[in-house]
């Protein structure tokens, strides 16, 4: 019975390992440094840090990105190291000020060096949630999108954008986790820790002779 209870302990460790590590994997995801941040705009929009007391979400720095229209937009965007089968989260708060909203959106771009194998994206603050009524504000909240990177994924690019409508939309406390899938081994060893568990309880409840 010892040796079940350890066999059950490792694989349980083990697995427990593969997933505990819950770190992000972006830096700066705070934007309290550009060091790590591409910044991009086009045809009149932005993508800036600030940090307005009467819009932080606690106090520090956050990026704002957006247009006046004419076809414009802004983006900030970060390229880390991935796996290929891993599954991602990337999470952000974002709102929006009260000026004929624009779009936020978040995404992640899967990649094998320079070349594009896939992308998972959502948007953040959208204003079709608010009808004809876009002249309001929109207050920070939490967004989170999901994603498992497809075979000869070597990096993902994280990118947070404002399309070309007249407004700008923040974003603030990023980050980019990965839950690995347990290994076979460690499977393996849970499932032969569960069964001989199962033969040594039905083996003691056997009557004797």
């Amino acid at each position: 019975m010892k040796m079940v209870l350890t066999l059950i302990a490792a694989a349980c460790y083990a697995v427990g390992s593969a997933n505990a590590d819950a770190s992000s994997l972006l830096l700066d995801g705070d934007f309290n440094s550009k060091a790590n941040w591409t910044q991009a705009s086009v045809a009149g929009g932005w993508a800036n840090f600030e940090n307005a007391p009467a819009v932080s979400l606690n106090g520090s720095q956050y990026l704002v990105t957006g247009a006046a229209g004419n076809g414009g937009g802004g983006s900030f965007s970060q390229t880390v190291l991935a796996t290929a089968g891993q599954n991602y989260t990337l999470s952000v708060f974002s709102g929006a000020d009260a000026w004929w909203l624009p779009t936020g959106s978040m995404t992640m771009y899967f990649l094998n060096n320079a070349t594009l194998l896939g992308s998972a994206s959502r948007n953040t603050v959208d204003p079709a949630e608010y009808g004809t009524n876009y002249d309001i504000p929109h207050p920070w909240a939490a967004y989170a999108l999901k994603g498992t990177a497809p075979a000869g994924t070597t990096e993902i690019r994280v990118e947070f954008a404002a399309n070309n409508a007249t407004g700008s939309i923040w974003f603030e406390d990023a980050s980019l986790t990965v839950s690995a899938v347990p290994e076979p081994s460690s499977a393996a060893l849970l499932a032969l820790g569960a069964a001989l568990l199962l033969g040594v309880g039905l083996r003691q409840q056997k009557p004797r002779d």
